[in-house]
């Protein structure tokens, strides 16, 4: 295959992976899209959502806040990920020059591919090689539901994240008992602090029905 066909292919499978991708607003043109960086952090949250906190990254017009995003990204995420650019892309991408974003995702599709083959020979020993490609191939289509295995890498993200949530879930646990029991207390306190005011009241309240019904029986003999 020549390299003029090569690159063809590579952008081929880059726009139908694009289409798969439920972005937060319509693409309309790729270099524009990609221009401020919000569509890369949604991108990279759904293959390593771990290092992407998609708050940091707020949609803008202006050419400093669109270097600002891929600044942080790029120091955030794509530099643990070896995909690290430089001040010249950052800018080119920024300024939403064609063919710039193209490259940087094919060369990010070939990470989240070399990281699902990483482990895929532990996780798929029992399947054909041909299956095997298949099956790591589908990570890439986050809507694929035909796919019943996933990689290694994947399980154990998504292991860890359910144990840090149930984790959290005990806890808040924890804090709503602890915060039930302190209003069972109160509520208890309440009732003896009113107790304590009534029982006075009642007992200066009981000798001066008693010394008018006394007067009232003496004028009656009178």
């Amino acid at each position: 295959m020549s390299v003029e066909l090569e690159s063809t292919a590579n952008l081929e499978e880059i726009y139908t992976w694009m289409e798969q991708i439920p972005f937060s607003k319509p693409k309309k043109n790729l270099a524009r899209d990609f221009s401020d960086g919000v569509f890369m952090a949604e991108l990279l949250k759904r293959y390593y959502p771990r290092y992407v906190d998609i708050h940091n990254y707020i949609p803008g017009n202006s050419i400093a806040k669109k270097i600002d995003n891929w600044c942080t990204l790029n120091r955030k995420v794509l530099s643990k990920l070896d995909v690290k650019l430089g001040k010249d892309v950052i800018n080119q991408l920024a300024n939403s020059q064609p063919g710039v974003i193209e490259k940087i995702l094919i060369e990010l599709r070939a990470k989240i591919l070399k990281d699902c083959n990483a482990d895929r020979n532990s996780l798929y020993a029992e399947y054909e090689e041909d299956e095997k490609k298949e099956v790591v191939k589908s990570v890439l289509n986050p809507e694929e539901i035909a796919n019943k295995t996933v990689p290694r890498h994947v399980f154990v993200r998504l292991k860890q994240e359910l144990e840090e949530k149930n984790e959290l879930i005990n806890i808040l646990h924890q804090k709503v008992s602890h915060l039930e029991s302190l209003i069972k207390l109160k509520d208890q306190r309440i009732t003896d602090l009113t107790s304590q005011i009534i029982k006075p009241i009642e007992q200066s309240i009981t000798p001066r029905t008693f010394a008018a019904s006394t007067i009232s029986k003496l004028r009656t003999k009178i």
